[in-house]
């Protein structure tokens, strides 16, 4: 005697991928992203300060210019030129007189520049300037 297994017989119809699993995973992939993303917390000038072993931070009434390491500057978010950047100084300091003007200078910026923009400080009415540092690691 002899058995026979019976198989089923193979369908005839068009293979078909449905779509409702391929776009549950794009969604999930796309929530994904969405949740790990890490924006910036500034826009601008990215500033990489010099460092200093007598740091301290500042407090909120100061008036700060970020000087990028191309000499580009920033005022208000704004990239400003040097005209432009004493009539706006000398605006708010006319407002704010005794205000603390800080500058926030690459430590790659030149020489030459961070001195423009104290003199442009200073003929705009500045009496206290300050210039930003981080604070040293003991590395």
């Amino acid at each position: 005697m002899t058995s026979q297994v019976l198989l089923p017989t193979p369908r005839t119809g068009k293979p078909e991928i449905t779509m409702a699993p391929l776009v549950d995973v794009i969604f999930l992939l796309l929530i994904f992203f969405m949740v790990t993303t890490v924006f910036p917390k500034e826009s601008g000038l990215m500033i990489e300060k010099p460092a200093s072993e007598f740091s301290a931070p500042l407090d909120d009434n100061h008036i700060v210019i970020k000087l990028g390491h191309d000499g580009r500057v920033e005022y208000k978010n704004n990239l400003v030129t040097s005209e432009t950047l004493g009539i706006l100084l000398k605006r708010d300091l006319l407002t704010r007189p005794n205000t603390t003007v800080t500058i926030n200078a690459d430590k790659l910026a030149t020489t030459e520049s961070l001195i423009q923009v104290i003199d442009i400080s200073k003929s705009s009415g500045a009496t206290q300037l300050g210039i930003a540092t981080d604070e040293k690691s003991d590395q």
